[in-house]
């Protein structure tokens, strides 16, 4: 049996990142039967950006700690959340490692180690570090399955672009998960990347279905999941609820917090682990998402759904209009100030979603059972 090592962003607090963790994880298992282990990796930067308490370093965290202290009890439980799902499904190393030169001490572990997916090629994250492009000694064959460089170019980060040439060289198999992204590593490495699906896009729903915690809430709803925004967002939302004559309910308690929404009449989930991010969108009326990976569950669960932007967003950032492309639902993605001009609870037509996924399915396949081989 195959044994592979996983690197990836699987300890970040944020459901996309474990999401994808566990959708690599399960094929890799069941379709590939291979030896799967999750190089539990996180560095320093890593623990404190989700850490309940970071390091004061600003003003802004000093009043968020400060909240984070007078609703300790209710920030606690989503922390536990979270930390009881990588418990749960995930397959870690023994060991923890904070230091990317810890992990050469799994240089003869794996005959694979795969990085992938997610930001964790965005050099411009808090959070990065080189060990996400396998920099440590391994004697390993090297893969990159899908890996975002989060709509950032790196040809015009402040980094060490020759460093990063280089360790692209030991891979010997190259895919990356974005349009954009392909163009600047192309051009960065002189190598051909392929563009392949992220990995929750390749686990069907029967088997997220599997995963999916009881209804949390009886009534009709509209599931705001993404990024924290500006007030405006939110201000926008709270006009669609009334418009449409549906609650809000959200999922991340922190932008719940912080930005005020307990005022706004926004409800807020009792949980947070992915197990009720999925519910909670296969339950829903209508799904408003800024996340990638909103898009995606509200496709996989055939949901009423419409990614928002605004019309002033990096447009170097080609995450959510590549993945809408890859599944032929582009008219979904609109921007936040028109939302007057769409009939909001118009139905999808997902008659053709299962073709179209299934083959986009078939060439990310394609790729793995030769980076396998």
């Amino acid at each position: 049996m195959k044994k592979v090592g996983l690197i990836t962003y699987h300890a970040s607090h944020n459901i996309g990142s474990m999401l994808q963790t566990y959708a690599l994880q399960y094929i890799l298992r069941n379709k590939y039967k291979c030896e799967v282990e999750i190089i539990n990796f996180s560095s320093k930067k890593q623990r404190n950006m989700y850490s309940l308490f970071p390091k004061i370093i600003s003003k802004n965290i000093l009043i968020k700690n400060i909240i984070n202290i007078l609703f300790y009890p209710l920030l606690k439980s989503r922390f536990d959340d979270f930390e009881s799902f990588i418990a749960k499904y995930f397959s870690l190393t023994p060991n923890s490692y904070s230091e990317t030169s810890e992990l050469n001490a799994l240089k003869n572990k794996y005959d694979y180690i795969i990085c992938g997916s997610d930001q964790i090629w965005n050099v411009n994250c808090d959070d990065f570090d080189d060990a996400y492009f396998l920099s440590f000694f391994t004697n390993a064959k090297k893969i990159s399955y899908a890996p975002s460089l989060g709509g950032k170019n790196i040809l015009k980060s402040d980094v060490d672009l020759e460093k990063y040439r280089h360790y692209i060289q030991s891979f010997e198999h190259l895919s990356v998960r974005e349009v954009n992204g392909k163009k600047w590593l192309d051009k960065l490495s002189d190598r051909d990347f392929k563009i392949v699906a992220d990995p929750t896009i390749l686990v069907n729903q029967n088997v997220w279905e599997q995963l999916v915690a009881p209804r949390e809430f009886q009534e009709d709803y509209i599931f705001f999941y993404g990024v924290p925004f500006s007030p405006v967002t939110y201000k926008i939302v709270v006009e669609i609820s009334k418009q449409l004559n549906l609650p809000v309910v959200m999922l991340d308690a922190k932008s719940w917090l912080y930005k005020g929404n307990f005022m706004k009449g926004i409800k807020l989930s009792k949980h947070s682990s992915p197990n009720d991010y999925l519910s909670l969108i296969k339950h829903s009326k209508l799904v408003i998402t800024t996340s990638f990976h909103g898009s995606i569950f509200a496709s996989i669960f055939n949901k009423n759904f419409w990614t928002v932007t605004y019309k002033q967003t990096n447009t170097d950032d080609d995450r959510v209009k590549t993945l809408l492309s890859q599944l032929n639902m582009t008219e979904r993605l609109i921007y936040l100030e028109d939302y007057k001009q769409y009939k909001l609870l118009e139905d999808i037509d997902y008659s053709l979603y299962e073709e179209v996924v299934s083959s986009f399915q078939k060439r990310s396949f394609e790729f793995l059972t030769e980076s396998l081989d």
